[in-house]
This record gives structure tokens, sequence and C-alpha cells, in this order.
């Protein structure tokens, strides 16, 4: 599924250019990052948020329609220990990871809108699209940062679980959202957008099953993910194996949510939700 995601993502972005010739701009997005899963159920919990940062290339082929393809980068991070429940608290994971993502996405404005078209002003809009991104979960241990997917801290990699496979750092997701965009300049727009993006994985935050056998993990993959994998604060030698330790039937979210300032590369403009009329400055 994830590779197929990735090949239509490719398509998509391919696509646009090679098909229409209106007005393109190109900018960078300055926002947060957050995420919902195992460890945060809240998408919008400033707890949870990161500075993130981005370059878009947007082609407009109406004033109602246009393409844009962008690259952003963020940290995504939770604590139990922030958590309200008794539950989370006693579990007490953490991690932080980057997000880096290659995204396409196809907006929408409910008021005709170009920035390149002098006439229009501004425009709520929803977009909808696919995101590759690239992630890579860490925990605090020993004063550093380790990385916590080649620990198999839920007994990948072990004999004793062959039904758990090292989950890839690389994966796919749905992205929607909305926002409004404004026209500043002559040549300049602004956007105030959110997009949150629906994964194809549950372990953004290395978190997901059962507890698996201290022992196992710590022959087969070290001490190091032995203690990571259960850092509960109430515990028997062996006595969560087999508990719950995340809710492998939801999937992980992230968003971004930021401002994005652009340049208009165009001089000109087409409205082919009218009868295809080309307009110059």
């Amino acid at each position: 599924m994830q590779k197929r995601l990735a090949l239509i993502l490719l398509i998509v972005i391919s696509f646009p250019p090679f098909l229409f010739s209106q007005s393109r701009e190109m900018g960078i997005m300055v926002g947060m990052m957050g995420y919902k899963g195992d460890l945060n159920p809240v998408m919008y919990s400033p707890k949870s948020m990161n500075i993130g940062i981005g370059i878009l290339y947007r082609r407009s082929y109406s004033n109602h329609w246009a393409f844009k393809a962008a690259i952003n980068y963020g940290h995504i991070h939770a604590d139990d220990a922030d958590a309200k429940d008794a539950w989370s608290n006693n579990r007490n994971l953490m991690f932080k990871s980057h997000i880096i993502e290659l995204t396409g996405q196809y907006e929408f404005n409910f008021l005709p809108y170009q920035t390149a078209n002098p006439a229009t002003k501004f425009t709520p809009f929803i977009l909808g699209g696919l995101s590759i991104f690239h992630f890579n979960p860490k925990a605090y241990y020993k004063n550093d940062w380790v990385a916590l997917q080649p620990l198999g801290t839920e007994g990948q990699g072990t004999a004793q679980y062959t039904d758990r496979k090292k989950y890839k750092r690389t994966s796919a997701a749905i992205t929607f959202g909305g926002g409004f965009k404004f026209k500043i300049a002559r040549r300049f727009g602004l956007t105030i957008e959110s997009g949150v993006r629906r994964t194809y994985t549950d372990y953004l935050d290395d978190v997901s099953t059962t507890y698996a056998d201290p022992k196992a993990i710590r022959t087969e993959n070290g001490k190091t993910a032995s203690f990571l994998a259960d850092r509960s604060l109430e515990k028997s030698p062996g006595g969560d194996i087999g508990r719950q330790r995340g809710d492998k039937a939801k999937k992980d979210w992230y968003m971004f949510t930021g401002v994005q300032l652009t340049y208009t590369l165009s001089k000109r403009y087409i409205d082919s939700c009218r009868p295809f009329r080309l307009k110059l400055w």
C-alpha cells in the first residue's frame, strides 16, 4: 500500500506542471508540527508541538484550482509524564522524532484567487493530497537520545515474536486540511494553513501493541532495549508481559500548521473555470 501511494504521489507531483502552463509561485512556510498517537491523544495539544519549516511550489491552473508540492521538516514529541490519566503516567514512556516529508496537494479556492491575478484579494480554501515522510523515534537514556526502531522494544526481531517485524521508518500519509490565502502585494501572497496527515504507521512513537517478554528482548536485543521496552513506574519482573502498551487498531497522525509567504513567478494568469481567457498584467 505504501509503495502504491508513493508511486501515486510521484505521478501527482509530476503531472500538473506538464499539463498546464498557468501562474506559478514559490515560497517558504514556518509553523508548528504536532502529533496524535498512543502517547498523545489530542492532535493540537501545545505540549506536543514543535517548530516546523518548509519550502513550496504552487501551480495555479485557474482562479479556483491549484496544485502545491512542498518539502517540510519539523519535530514531534510526547511524554507520558504530561498525561492526565494514571495509567499513562505509570507507563512512563516518552519519545521525540524528526519528520521530513514530501507532499503533493490539490487546493480548491472558494473565491476566485491567484497571486498573479491583481483582481483577486483573498479566499478560504481546502486541500487534499498525499505525503511520503521519514521519521526516527528516539528516547532519552543515560544522557543521550537513543534510536528506538533498531532496538525492537516490542519484541521485533526476536525468535519468540516472529510475527512482529521491525517497522519501516519511511511511510505514507493521506493529507487534508484548509486555510486562508491573502494577497499582500503585487506579487506576494500570504497563506495561513493547517493540514493533518493520517499515516499508515502506528510507530511514530515506537508504541503499538503489547509488552513483550523482557528476557527475550534482553537476550537478543540487549539491556538498553529491555529497559526502554518497559519503563513502568510500578512493575514486577515479567508482570507486564502481554499487557497493553499501545493501541494497534489506531494509526498515528501528525499535522503541520503555519504561515506561508509566496512570490509569484508569473506576470500572467488564466482562469480555466471560465472560457479560457488569458489576462495580462
